[in-house]
């Protein structure tokens, strides 16, 4: 076939394939576009998941009269003006293609008046062709209608998903971008109601609250870092609260909403010195920089960003978000008259207040040779409030010294060792307290890459055909943590040596139980090695509902202190809560 250029429907269609793949990419660009023109409030409506129909309205600057047929036409843009310009983006839009590639896709309809002007214009076109144009009265702003998308191109309606799973993706879309933008109010409502309403009172953490909830919110710390030209924001959980997904993880590079392999890699290393188990936590990151320093000319639907100076972010990212992981920032410190205070009526409602009011502001000195960290605190930050209303929460200076100060008062349920600390009775999970310790023995071991194996009397091992294919596979990276097995027969393997810290407990139904949990999930090596290492310390640690003598729990408790991390298991679990004496008071009525 020779060589010879493509007409202009074909590439009208080409590249609007590039922009438009379904009812959420539309709804980006138009409420990207109203973000832009300065909106304050943004209302998107559906019907059908916006196969049949897709309004978006706002109150931005609006279009100007003259303007109105150019902004349809393909690069037609106000946002730059020449190559030089790429180097300094700071819109959300920049590329002129989005109304005249849904244009050829739909039948559009805009309706729009620029705040300068008295008179409004009505546009109609379908397939990008236009069908009408009229002045009209209408408010300053912009309202953009798509109807029958695809309606010329029906091969594309064959890649899309049917209504719910539709309407789920432009939900998805308009809470990445009213979380972008919290000082504007969002709506989206469909045939049945309203799905999502945002106030824009600038506040980040009711955007949050209105789109994953209360529960999340409780969970939160306030992040606000700085170094030179560099900036980071937003929220991260505490760590006794996180998931098995990606799901309540989102970042933004100047207010863009964008997936980043280097923020996500650095957040998982961050979060791996404190929580060792495969969980992930909810995070809302917004790193901020010049605009010169970050290329976002990279992707047709603009998720997707490239640093000039990769290395100088991963290193911001990687100080700040370590500092947000360590104990000394997220575990409150709580006076006891907060923590009685806090159970009045009138306070059971403020969570979410308190929570507004809370901050920590750390910045990032540069002296010579150093670099210092100085971080100011503002008023108390209340990060878990399951604990404060229950007058409980994690004691941030229990610790400071190699062995408790209080006397240990006994033990309750078996589970848990009981001190008294000045005015404070403190509850210790003796199970994630064990837990606690041996991991970091592992640690330490490892680190010092010290022979950790103790040889034990061979165990035999019968093991169903399909978990001996995948074992087959893992038997030396098993070696290399310390458990040692060889193959003997067909579906028979022989156990000859385990960690240090399982030669008391270990049996063959402990290994079934781990590896058959471990056999369907896909990890590289090192996770793998990971989570093997961290099961079994799980199993290896004193379980709840265990006895323990007075030396056992002087023992645990001294061995606790020297941890490095004593106030939280590997799986993020808390070891410890603390209840003051005024909360045991309130409830004695021994306090008004």
């Amino acid at each position: 076939m020779p060589i010879q250029k493509l007409d202009a429907i074909t590439s009208e269609h080409i590249n609007a394939g590039e922009i438009v793949e379904n009812p959420s990419s539309v709804v980006k660009e138009l409420v990207e576009n109203s973000l832009d023109a300065g909106a304050k409030r943004i209302k998107v409506s559906l019907k059908n998941g916006g196969l049949e129909e897709i309004s978006v309205v706002d109150d931005g600057s609006g279009i100007h009269s003259k303007e109105v047929r150019l902004a349809l036409e393909r690069h037609a843009t106000s946002k730059i003006i020449c190559l030089d310009d790429l180097e300094n983006i700071k819109s959300l839009g920049f590329r002129g293609e989005a109304l005249p590639s849904i244009a050829s896709v739909s039948e559009l309809e805009i309706t729009t008046r620029h705040e300068e002007e008295d008179t409004g214009i009505n546009i109609i076109l379908k397939g990008n062709q236009e069908v009408f144009f009229k002045e009209v009265g209408f408010p300053a702003g912009t309202r953009v209608t798509v109807k029958d998308l695809f309606f010329n191109t029906p091969a594309r309606l064959k890649f899309l998903k049917g209504i719910p799973a539709e309407t789920a993706r432009v939900t998805r879309t308009i809470h990445l971008l009213a979380l972008s933008r919290p000082d504007v109010s969002f709506s989206l409502v469909k045939e049945t109601g309203v799905l999502l309403e945002t106030y824009g009172d600038g506040n980040l953490l009711n955007v949050i609250l209105s789109i994953y909830g209360n529960i999340l919110g409780r969970e939160l710390i306030p992040l606000n870092f700085h170094s030179g030209d560099f900036s980071l924001n937003g929220f991260v959980s505490n760590p006794s609260f996180s998931r098995n997904s990606r799901n309540y993880q989102v970042f933004y590079v100047n207010k863009r909403y964008v997936r980043s392999q280097l923020m996500k890699e650095v957040l998982d290393k961050a979060f791996s010195k404190i929580i060792t188990s495969r969980r992930y936590p909810a995070a809302f990151l917004f790193l901020t920089l010049p605009p010169q320093e970050l290329d976002v000319n990279v992707h047709p639907a603009k998720v997707e960003v490239r640093f000039r100076e990769e290395d100088a972010v991963k290193k911001f990212l990687g100080e700040s978000l370590g500092e947000a992981f360590s104990p000394s920032y997220f575990i409150p410190r709580q006076n006891k008259t907060e923590i009685a205070s806090l159970d009045s009526p009138q306070r059971r409602h403020e969570p979410e207040q308190r929570m507004k009011q809370s901050y920590f502001n750390v910045h990032y000195t540069e002296k010579p040779g150093e670099k210092e960290i100085v971080r100011e605190e503002g008023p108390q930050a209340c990060i878990n409030y399951e604990f404060l209303l229950g007058k409980a929460t994690p004691h941030a200076e229990l610790f400071t010294k190699k062995v408790f100060e209080g006397p240990i008062s006994g033990q309750i349920f078996g589970t848990y060792i009981i001190l008294q600390e000045g005015e404070d009775l403190v509850l210790v999970d003796q199970h994630a307290a064990h837990e606690r310790v041996i991991w970091e023995k592992v640690q330490d071991r490892e680190m010092e890459k010290d022979h950790y194996v103790q040889e034990i009397l061979p165990i035999p091992l019968e093991l169903p055909t399909f978990i001996i294919e995948i074992l087959q596979d893992k038997i030396g990276l098993l070696k290399e943590i310390g458990l040692e097995m060889e193959q003997f027969g067909n579906n028979t393997f022989i156990i000859r040596a385990v960690p240090f810290f399982l030669k008391d407990v270990f049996t063959a139904e402990l290994f079934m139980d781990i590896f058959e949990n471990l056999s369907g999930s896909k990890m590289t090596e090192t996770e793998f090695q990971k989570e093997t290492l961290l099961q079994l310390s799980c199993k290896a640690a004193v379980k709840a509902n265990k006895l323990l003598t007075l030396k056992e729990m002087e023992s645990l408790l001294e061995q606790l202190s020297k941890c490095d991390n004593p106030y939280f298991c590997p799986h993020g679990r808390p070891v410890m809560v603390k209840i003051g004496k005024a909360a045991i008071e309130k409830y004695f009525k021994r306090q008004g």
